[in-house]
């Protein structure tokens, strides 16, 4: 990956490029990372039927499919919520979480992404700080905004 299509979506990242229109963004990004323009018109490569897709299949139950928690209740009505491991909690921010109240061994995790994910395997050992700037900085993140996967754009970081 080139250094400028890092600065583009470490930019792209902070939602200050978001009045860019998601196929012109798309078609920059694709253009700095792979050197060659996205073919629209008849994607060939993986990449570029995944840019194809971000364009032009936009059904309203991938936002909930890509909330973690929403994905939970989503599956456990076609499933049966028997087989969905349970909430503990749902918490707007960090400092909202009771740690007094939660079992020994959980999982904290942010429910709009994929990496910010604590796993608890001794509560008495946890580092809060570190835990707090991990999961803080996820709620920062909005994948809608660095690689316009707009099911992300109106989820709410929890």
């Amino acid at each position: 990956m080139s250094d400028l299509y890092k600065k583009f979506v470490g930019i792209g990242r902070t939602g200050i490029l978001n009045w860019i229109p998601d196929k012109i963004y798309i078609n920059i990004a694709y253009f700095l990372r792979f050197k060659k323009r996205m073919n629209w018109k008849n994607p060939e490569t993986f990449d570029e039927k995944l840019q194809w897709l971000k364009i032009n299949n936009r059904n309203n139950a991938y936002s909930k499919m890509v909330d973690k928690y929403e994905a939970k209740n989503y599956v456990g009505n076609i499933i049966g919520k028997e087989y969905i491991i349970p909430t503990i909690g749902i918490y707007d921010k960090f400092d909202d979480i009771d740690f007094e109240k939660l079992p020994d061994k959980f999982v904290i995790k942010c429910t709009h992404d994929s990496g910010s994910v604590v796993v608890v395997k001794d509560k008495s050992k946890l580092d809060i700080r570190k835990t707090r700037k991990k999961i803080n900085k996820g709620l920062r993140n909005n994948g809608f905004n660095y690689g316009r996967e707009w099911p992300y754009k109106n989820v709410k970081p929890r």
